[in-house]
């Protein structure tokens, strides 16, 4: 049987459950599939890449991002997240969110992230459909959920106008191979609970994740405790919104009672270290629930409070940060890390029988390092080279879905600097408006 894409003689780590890693060793893809993995495969093969001295792995997954947003990285740094929100990044919003805005930054974003190595990606924002259309025609694997908030959003007047939109996406897009949907109220503070349910509903009736922001910061909590007498956490669980559907972003300021309520309920977080940190909004007790047994993935969150896309930078970060935080050099290990950005990532997003791992008739979704690079030698341990030392720039080619979209660092899917040359131009409208 003649393969479509024959990788030959690469380094191939799986990240299957027993983290399998082949020295040595060739990879087939038919279709959209890999379908073998092998120390030689002599099939023919349309095309053929010949890897020696490279690293085969899974592509990436952001489990969280707002992407369009890489149209105001820089815009308000070094300031408080109330600040930010309320006299930089809401006024652009109100003033020139549209479909157009939305298509050119999600298709920057969609740029930065293949470049550095991510495949898939966890989106909520606004005018989602135009944030599909330009994924779609570039190839990456885009998880998209439309804002669900109790006042009007960039493109909708209620909640219920939003959660009709995301009907609307689903039967448009429901069976795309690369576009898939949440639903995804914005937070507990801005998402009562009424919407809430109403969002758990549509979810539980289109059988999507449920993507909503929780205890984020600090002032957060002491609000919604405040008003409900609960933490945003047990305030979800009392409404019964909680279950296995459920990606909690953030989860910052949390109470034992609440890590116990997530396991509980299977909830799984996507954990936003370095946002956190430029936000200064504390730090996740991410190792509890690790030891929990609480599945956690990593996202990068927007690049307006990041203020990059590259979740090599975010595995860096996250490894050494919480060895700080906890005062010992043995936790958040790189093995431990780097699941958090692809196989664990995958269970976050509901997808772990399809992407997030290498192995035979699993969706390929594949990047290929150069590991002939003066930082990545000597080589002892490839785990701990992908976390502390590799960065976005070792990609050099990446397959999403049994497709090329970048090979040796050529992007083959669109004019990249078309649309460079666009968001250079929409950038001076929103300088404009400051």
């Amino acid at each position: 049987m003649t393969a479509d894409i024959l990788i030959k003689n690469a380094m191939i780590l799986t990240m299957d459950g027993n983290l399998s890693l082949h020295e040595k060793a060739d990879l087939a893809i038919s279709g959209s599939k890999i379908s073998t993995i092998s120390p030689s495969i002599s099939a023919p093969a349309k095309k053929i890449i010949e890897a020696q001295g490279k690293l085969v792995m899974p592509g990436l997954i952001n489990c969280h991002t707002h992407a369009a947003m890489v149209m105001m990285r820089g815009l308000a740094d070094d300031m408080p997240l109330d600040t930010w929100w309320q006299k930089f990044i809401f006024p652009i919003e109100k003033k020139l969110l549209n479909p157009e805005f939305i298509r050119i930054g999600a298709g920057l974003a969609a740029l930065e992230m293949i470049r550095s190595g991510t495949t898939a990606f966890a989106d909520m924002y606004f005018f989602e459909e135009a944030a599909a259309q330009i994924c779609k025609k570039i190839g990456i694997r885009a998880f998209l959920g439309e804002g669900v908030l109790d006042f009007p959003s960039p493109d909708c007047k209620t909640a219920d106008e939003t959660l009709k939109v995301i009907e609307g996406l689903h039967e448009k897009w429901g069976k795309d191979p690369l576009i898939h949907l949440m639903v995804a109220p914005h937070a507990p503070y801005s998402c009562g609970p009424e919407n809430l349910m109403k969002s758990k509903a549509l979810a539980e009736k289109l059988n999507l994740p449920l993507h909503i922001h929780v205890a984020e910061t600090a002032t957060e909590v002491a609000e919604t405790k405040l008003k409900y007498k609960a933490s945003p956490v047990e305030l979800l669980s009392q409404i019964g919104f909680l279950n296995e559907r459920v990606s909690a972003v953030h989860c910052v300021h949390l109470s034992k009672t609440d890590i116990d309520l997530l396991k509980k309920h299977k909830v799984k977080v996507a954990h936003c270290q370095e946002s956190n940190m430029k936000l200064a909004s504390g730090w996740a007790p991410i190792v509890e629930l690790l030891d929990e047994g609480v599945i956690v993935g990593l996202g990068t969150d927007g690049a307006a409070s990041n203020n990059n896309l590259d979740m090599f930078d975010e595995m860096d970060a996250v490894a050494k940060v919480h060895k700080l935080v906890r005062n010992d050099p043995t936790v958040m290990d790189a093995p431990t890390v780097l699941k958090m950005a692809t196989s664990d990532a995958a269970k976050v997003l509901l997808k772990e029988k399809e992407i997030g791992s290498l192995e035979a008739g699993k969706t390929a979704d594949i990047i290929i390092l150069d590991l002939n690079k003066p930082h990545l030698v000597p080589l002892y341990n490839i785990y701990s080279q992908l976390v502390y030392s590799a960065g976005g720039g070792e990609v050099e080619t990446v397959i999403i879905n049994g497709q090329l979209v970048m090979e040796n660092h050529m992007i083959l899917t669109v004019d990249e600097q078309g649309i460079l040359d666009e968001a250079r131009e929409l950038s001076r409208r929103i300088k404009n408006e400051i």
